[in-house]
């Protein structure tokens, strides 16, 4: 197969897919419709503060544990990451009743170490992002016989097409023919429950800070870099502000908070009750691939883990 792809959508797994791509020798174009690369990794500013999205803490980063053994080759390893306290891991699907297949593989690395990363999801962005040819502010409109076409009006052009987008969303944007059964499937699939979350400014010293996240019935609190003062409170569904603060006052008396920012996202895509609910990098277009989270295992291990098979499906 030809050596020149294009990738739409440049969250973790299309910025996966070019790394790995590009390291064997391809010719690589990336289009992201915002005006940086990143998605939920790349963080946002808030009253003079930068705070995470969604990145948080990974698991299985420990020698020879799963996340080591794909970040190593790709030079991500170098990064400043360090040890957190033991908080059974970031997906705290448990507290959303989560397949115990869910459960299981992504909750399972955690037990074997738990990490975090000085510079947050920006540090992890930049480090991917390097020597790829990003292209910027490129909506993308339509994917048509190899062609990707622009909102601008500019068209690229490639033998090979990934699309990193939610599988749903992409196929919204392809205006080729594909067999009714294969749509169908993928627009039944469960998509899980959306994430509340309530970034909450503390006054200095009201609490201690910890490495690890606390878990308090239906909450999730979890603390940004010391430095901050931020404190995330995390809940699936729809959360009230008033009540996630006073929920996590519970657990943590000397609580200010002085001021707050509620946002919600789409939370973990769609869900997984067994392998049989995976979507496969290759659809029925001989030259249109799926990547991202939505495919397999979400997180950064299962986002990770796609990448590599939608790379290898290619090549294949």
């Amino acid at each position: 197969m030809s050596d020149k792809a294009l990738i739409v959508g440049v969250g973790l797994g299309g910025l996966l897919c070019g790394q790995i791509l590009r390291r064997k020798g391809w010719k690589v174009t990336l289009l992201e419709a915002d005006d940086a690369p990143g998605g939920v990794l790349r963080p946002f500013l808030w009253e003079g503060t930068l705070c995470e999205r969604g990145f948080h803490s990974v698991g299985g980063l420990g020698p020879g544990e799963p996340l080591e053994k794909l970040f190593r080759p790709l030079g991500l390893m170098e990064l400043p990451w360090y040890r957190a306290g033991a908080d059974e891991g970031f997906p705290f699907l448990r507290l959303n009743s989560g397949s115990d297949y869910e459960l299981e593989h992504i909750l399972g690395p955690y037990k074997q170490s738990t990490w975090r990363l000085k510079g947050g999801g920006q540090c992890l962005v930049d480090a991917l992002a390097s020597d790829l040819d990003i292209r910027c502010g490129k909506e993308v409109t339509g994917i048509e016989n190899q062609v990707v076409i622009c909102k601008d009006g500019e068209r690229f052009e490639a033998p090979v097409v990934i699309s990193s987008l939610p599988p749903v969303q992409s196929l919204g944007l392809l205006k080729d023919h594909l067999r009714p059964s294969y749509a169908h499937r993928l627009r039944k699939l469960e998509t899980g429950p959306g994430i509340t979350t309530l970034y909450c400014r503390t006054a200095p010293g009201c609490v201690p800070w910890q490495s690890g996240a606390i878990f308090l019935e239906d909450l999730m609190l979890h603390f940004g870099e010391p430095e901050t003062g931020i404190l995330e409170l995390l809940c699936f569904g729809e959360g009230q502000p008033e009540q996630m603060i006073e929920k996590a006052s519970r657990r943590l008396p000397g609580l200010q908070v002085q001021s707050y920012l509620l946002c919600q996202n789409h939370g973990y895509g769609i869900r997984k009750h067994s392998a049989v609910d995976f979507v496969a990098p290759r659809t029925p277009l001989p030259w249109f691939f799926l990547s991202g989270e939505n495919l397999g295992l979400h997180g950064i291990l299962g986002t990770t883990i796609t990448a590599y098979n939608t790379c290898k499906t290619i090549e294949s």
